[in-house]
C-alpha cells in the first residue's frame, strides 16, 4: 500500500502547489497542519515500508503510517470528500489526497529528523537500492540465530514492507517452515525468502487491489485480483499442492496467526 501511494502521489501530485489543507480531527488539531503547509507545494513522496513521506517544497516532511485501518484516498474533483474519519485533506488543482482514521501523522519542520521507528528500519525490499535476496540473508544473520523465521520477517528492523500476508505465503513459497530458527537457514533459503516477499510485495502494488498470491489453473490473464492465497486464511483447508490440512497459530510477541502447510514447509 505505501509503495502503491508514493507512485502515485509521485505521478499526480508532485511539483503542484497545495490550494487547500483542512483537518477537523481534534487528535492532530494541536499541530496546526492546515496552516503550516498554506502555499506549500508537493515535492516528492518516498515509501519505507509501511511509512509514507510526503515531503514539501519548504523543506517539511509529512510522515504518516496508517496501521490496520488507515487509507490514503486520491479523490478527483467533482466527486464528494467524504467527511467521515477523515483526519486530513490535501488539495492540489482537480485533485485531494485525503487521509482517513489515521491518527498516526506528524509534520516535521525542516531538518527535523525522522521518527525513531522509520530510522531503525531494515532495507525496504521494493528499494530500488536493494538487493532483496541479499539484503534479506544478510539481515537474518545478524538476528538472534533462535529466533523463529517468521517472527523475524515480522520485525520491520530486519526487513522492511513483509506484513503477516506475505510472511506466511512467501514462507510457504520458499518451503520453509516459519517456526524453524533463523540459524538453521542456508544462505540460499534465506535468499530465497527475500526473492520471494519483494516478488509478492511487487505484485501487491502492481495489481492494486486485494492481495493475491495464487491464481487458479486456466484463470484468464488480466482479470481483477481475486484475492485468493496459497496459504493465508485456509487454516483446515486443503494444501494446494500437496492436499494436508493447513495449519495456524499465534506467532511473535504480538502474536500475529501464522498459517502454513505442514507438509511443504520443512
Amino acid at each position: 500500500m505505501s509503495h502503491r501511494n508514493a507512485r502515485d502521489w509521485n505521478r499526480l501530485l508532485a511539483g503542484r502547489p497545495l490550494v487547500r489543507v483542512w483537518s477537523e480531527e481534534p487528535m492532530i488539531a494541536t499541530q496546526r497542519i492546515p496552516e503550516r503547509l498554506e502555499g506549500d507545494t508537493v515535492e516528492g513522496a518516498e515509501a519505507r515500508g509501511k511509512h509514507h513521506l510526503l515531503r514539501f517544497a519548504s523543506g517539511r516532511v509529512l510522515h504518516s503510517h496508517l496501521m490496520m485501518s488507515g487509507v490514503w484516498r486520491l479523490v478527483p474533483d467533482g466527486r464528494t470528500v467524504s467527511p467521515h474519519g477523515l483526519f486530513l485533506g490535501l488539495s492540489v488543482q482537480g485533485l485531494t489526497a485525503a487521509l482517513y482514521r489515521c491518527p498516526n501523522v506528524r509534520l516535521l519542520e525542516p531538518g527535523e529528523p525522522l521518527p525513531i521507528a522509520v530510522q531503525r528500519l531494515g532495507k525496504d525490499l521494493l528499494a530500488v537500492a536493494t538487493d532483496p535476496g541479499a539484503d534479506t540473508a544478510a539481515a537474518l544473520r545478524r538476528c538472534d540465530p533462535g529466533r523463529q523465521v517468521g517472527d523475524a520477517l515480522m520485525d520491520q528492523r530486519v526487513v522492511s514492507g513483509i506484513g503477516n500476508v506475505y510472511k506466511s505465503e512467501s514462507l510457504f513459497l520458499a518451503g520453509i517452515d516459519p517456526w524453524r530458527a533463523v540459524g538453521s537457514l542456508t544462505e540460499q533459503e534465506a535468499a530465497r525468502v527475500g526473492e520471494l516477499a519483494a516478488q509478492l510485495l511487487e505484485r501487491g502494488v502492481r495489481d492494486r487491489g486485494r492481495i493475491s498470491t495464487y491464481d487458479r489453473p486456466g484463470r484468464p490473464p488480466g482479470l481483477r485480483p481475486s484475492g485468493e492465497k496459497w496459504v493465508y486464511g485456509r487454516r483446515g483447508l486443503p494444501c494446494r499442492r500437496c492436499g494436508t490440512p493447513v495449519r495456524s497459530r499465534g506467532q511473535g510477541d504480538a502474536n500475529r496467526t501464522t498459517y502454513w502447510c505442514p507438509a511443504c514447509q520443512r
